[in-house]
């Protein structure tokens, strides 16, 4: 037996280990947080991509139906008025029904391009945090009820 005894109470042994666990739960919390958050943004990431690729085909399609309410009414109508005019041997009906034409193909294709509306702007992710809300909330009500 030694002149000066000296062991820490069990007490403090105790609080030392349950304040290295909490310590080692905050860390492990952040940690998840961490990932999830980094998982939230690369899902937003891919989202805003497939958005701007769908606002990129609309695009496309409303330009092409410019163009060919352009083009088509320029170049086509000449070929097709002369040969309606050979056909029908009147002038006037050969380029009223190529322009009818023409401008019946270009206003559908505008109306396809303007009609087209994208979905919402990156619903998984706005899902996602509703979800991570609801789990707050959930975590949070429980707790106060324990206290």
């Amino acid at each position: 037996m030694s002149l000066f005894p000296f062991s820490k109470p069990k007490v403090l042994t105790t609080l030392f280990r349950q304040g290295g666990d909490v310590l080692a739960g905050v860390k492990d919390t952040a940690t998840r947080v961490s990932e999830h958050v980094g998982a939230l943004w690369q899902l937003l990431l891919v989202e805003l991509q497939e958005h701007l690729q769908f606002q990129f085909r609309r695009a496309v399609a409303i330009l092409l139906g410019l163009v060919l309410l352009f083009f088509g009414y320029l170049l086509l109508c000449a070929f097709a008025c002369t040969a309606l005019a050979v056909w029908t041997g009147s002038w006037l009906l050969a380029i009223g029904c190529v322009c009818v034409l023409h401008i019946v193909v270009g206003v559908v294709c505008l109306l396809v391009g303007v009609r087209s509306k994208p979905g919402p702007i990156a619903p998984a992710v706005r899902q996602e945090l509703q979800n991570d809300l609801q789990c707050l909330k959930l975590l949070f009500n429980s707790e106060s009820k324990k206290s």
